[in-house]
C-alpha cells in the first residue's frame, strides 16, 4: 500500500471472518511500516473494537478504489468489558489498522486515495499500500 510521498506500507490481509475477528489482538508490537488491511466483500458500515488489543491504533476506512472515507485516531486498548464499538460512519470496503499517530505523521486526509496492491493467496496473504 502506498501513501503520500511514495511511502510503502506492508500489510497483513484479513479477508475472512475469522481473520477479521482476530485482527491485531494480542500483538505487542507493530513496525512503523506495517499494518493490517481488513477486506470485506461489500461496501457497508464497519465497526471495530479494541478488545484484547494491546496497541493504540489509528484506523482508516477506505472505499473500493482506496479513497479514505473516514478515520479514527488513537484508539486505546480496551481494559474492561464491555468494550466500546467504533464505527466508520460511512459505508467502507476496507479498514486499515496502523500504529497510533500514523495518520497525523503522514498527513493523511479524507478524500485522499491510497494505491492498493492486494493479492489473495500470495505468500502469507500480504499486500502493500502505496
Amino acid at each position: 500500500m502506498s501513501l503520500a510521498k511514495d511511502y510503502r506500507l506492508d500489510v497483513e490481509i484479513a479477508d475472512t471472518a475469522p481473520l477479521r475477528e482476530y485482527g491485531l489482538m494480542h500483538r505487542e508490537h507493530l513496525q512503523e511500516n506495517q499494518g493490517m488491511l481488513f477486506v470485506y466483500p461489500d461496501q457497508a458500515l464497519r465497526g471495530v473494537w479494541m478488545k484484547n488489543t494491546l496497541l493504540a491504533l489509528d484506523i482508516l476506512f477506505l472505499s473500493a478504489d482506496g479513497t479514505i472515507l473516514s478515520m479514527l485516531r488513537n484508539l486505546l486498548p480496551c481494559r474492561q468489558d464491555p468494550c466500546p464499538i467504533y464505527t466508520s460512519g460511512v459505508p467502507a470496503q476496507y479498514m486499515l489498522e496502523v500504529n497510533s499517530g500514523f495518520i497525523d505523521k503522514h498527513g493523511l486526509a479524507i478524500g485522499q486515495t491510497l494505491m492498493l496492491d492486494y493479492r489473495r493467496n500470495a505468500p502469507a496473504d500480504t499486500g502493500t499500500l502505496f
